[in-house]
């Protein structure tokens, strides 16, 4: 079971969860991950441990977490 996370101030939202033998739970959990890359939230994949960040819109369905964030400005 996989879970798109988006990172917010006040702690972390889960979106969405899936199962690589539910095509539903897939299509939704990918959908969102899409609409938000498009609103240029950046997205890491992890697997408990490490973090790996993510190119394109491309949805990683055998990733165990996807963490969504806002760019992070700096000077």
């Amino acid at each position: 079971m996989g879970k798109l996370v988006r990172r917010t101030a006040d702690g972390d939202e889960v979106l969405a969860e899936w199962s690589s033998d539910d095509p539903g739970s897939v299509a939704k959990a990918e959908h969102l991950y899409r609409d938000l890359i498009a609103q240029d939230y950046e997205a890491v994949r992890s697997d408990g441990t490490f973090f790996s960040p993510l190119e394109g819109d491309t949805f990683p369905v055998d990733a165990a977490e996807v963490v969504l964030t806002t760019g992070m400005g700096g000077g």
